[in-house]
């Protein structure tokens, strides 16, 4: 793939189907030990992740865990999916793998995942795409002790079985504890935040802002 080729359609729907049937059997929330190496969004920056792939260790011995946010901006999403899924099928057992918000079809259709799935495969090929991201676990806990999501806390999150108890396998709703998972941002100054200690989010026109005293609350 670094000698920028692409793979046949089938070979892609092979590591689409492959990675689906996988992911189908992890839960929603993993469970993880370190040492673990966490990684943010690669965005469809295909070179950028095999150079953090180089630097960061051997996939076969080397714990991963991405925190989503695999396509869209860049130009690379569609081989940054089918590397890091071929990657996952070939180490299950070192590579760990979060849904972000840009892994739904709202998000890739208004950037431009959708559009280089079509350019490069077709509409059959876009779907499974996103039914592999239908499939991805929603966060992880590691040591029992550290919360891994891609987004952040919800007013509606009040113990870790409500993340067990989400069906995650469909388009994340545009309000919820499944959206806020996702959507919610941190913010570093909560002074004369409301009592419930969440407002909304009105920069990104849905979910919530949260500060220390909610994740303290959260966290107790």
């Amino acid at each position: 793939m670094t000698k920028e080729g692409r793979i046949s359609k089938e070979s892609c729907h092979q590591i689409l189907n492959d990675t689906l049937s996988m992911l189908k059997k992890e839960p929603n929330l993993l469970k993880l030990k370190d040492p673990v190496t966490v990684v943010g969004d690669i965005h469809g920056q295909f070179y950028d992740f095999v150079k953090m792939l180089d630097v960061g260790g051997d996939p076969e011995n080397t714990k991963y865990l991405f925190l989503g946010d695999y396509v869209d901006r860049g130009s690379f999403s569609v081989e940054v999916v089918l590397l890091v899924y071929a990657i996952k099928l070939n180490y299950p057992k070192t590579i760990f793998l979060l849904r972000g918000n840009h892994e739904w079809r709202q998000m890739t259709a208004f950037f431009n995942f959708r559009i280089e799935v079509l350019t490069k495969y077709d509409e059959d090929t876009y779907s499974l795409f996103m039914d592999t991201f239908d499939t991805l676990p929603i966060g992880c806990l590691v040591n029992n002790k550290f919360l891994a999501i891609h987004g952040g806390i919800s007013p509606d999150l009040k113990s870790l079985d409500d993340l067990n108890n989400i069906k995650r396998a469909k388009e994340p709703p545009r309000s919820g504890l499944f959206c806020d998972l996702l959507w919610s941002d941190p913010v570093e100054d909560d002074s004369g935040y409301c009592e419930s200690l969440f407002k909304n989010n009105e920069g990104r026109g849905w979910s919530y802002l949260f500060g220390s005293a909610a994740a303290s609350k959260f966290l107790n």
